[in-house]
């Protein structure tokens, strides 16, 4: 006797089967009368089955074809602009520059970067897109001692190239602090995704740090938002022994934004 209704287990059999290849992406799954004769169940169950499969896009179903195996989630991990340069980009993402300038900034930029108001801070905005969809628009601050190259390379109107990373300075990221909220996006935010203004978006505050000799220190200060008719947030607590904070990555909502 189980406490956990058929359906749920019914679905975890079939996520199983799907993530350990059996069914492959594009993979067309039995129909429901085929379903519920291997398991045993009735067709309500496996309908019931099927639609957390879909809610969780690990399937869709095609009106009058079937019900195929989706694409994997492709994930990323959410942060500054420099967390994006810690490696080399496929083709799939791009890092348009929108602008670059030095400007005079609130103090919770300098205490945040462990500067004083004397320090010259350097704010690149960016417009972050994947597959050409736009999904995040990041105002990162940096102190511009510290970011000679990377404002060379930020040419406003131009796409930082893919190849392009932090290694060529010499900077290694450590670990990054972040904040998550909901938000409304402006209307500059809401141009450049083509959305209506005011629409939902999810605002990440985050904290970049560099190692430095045996320490870590605050590289970059970033403001982020992502789109949030199109993404969706992970966060993933490291494990019980380790050192360090949360991962937070983000992912394609929907399957047909490819």
């Amino acid at each position: 006797m189980s406490f956990v209704p058929l359906y749920y287990q019914l679905q975890e059999i079939l996520k199983e089967e799907i993530e350990s290849g059996l069914w492959q992406p594009g993979d067309r799954l039995p129909s429901e009368p085929t379903l519920a004769r291997r398991f045993g169940v009735s067709r309500v169950v496996v309908r019931q089955a099927l639609a957390i499969l879909e809610d969780d896009r690990q399937i869709s179903r095609v009106r009058g074809k079937g019900t195929f195996v989706a694409q994997p989630k492709t994930d990323y991990y959410a942060g500054g602009l420099s967390r994006h340069l810690v490696n080399p980009r496929g083709d799939e993402i791009s890092i348009e520059v929108l602008d670059n300038r030095s400007i005079a900034v609130e103090r919770s930029i300098y205490r945040g970067l462990g500067a004083d108001e004397s320090t010259e801070i350097r704010r690149i905005t960016t417009l972050l897109s994947f597959r050409s969809l736009p999904i995040a628009i990041t105002y990162s601050f940096f102190r511009r001692s510290e970011i000679a190259g990377l404002e060379e390379a930020a040419i406003v109107g131009r796409n930082l190239p893919n190849d392009l990373t932090l290694a060529k300075w010499g900077v290694r990221l450590g670990h990054a602090q972040a904040l998550i909220e909901t938000s409304q996006c402006g209307q500059f935010e809401a141009d450049r995704f083509g959305i209506a203004r005011r629409s939902a978006v999810f605002l990440v505050l985050c904290t970049e740090y560099r190692k430095q000799d045996r320490a870590e220190v605050p590289f970059e200060i970033a403001r982020v938002e992502y789109r949030g008719d199109v993404l969706r947030l992970g966060v993933e607590p490291p494990a019980p022994d380790a050192v360090g904070s949360m991962t937070i990555s983000w992912e394609l909502r929907a399957d047909e934004v490819r």
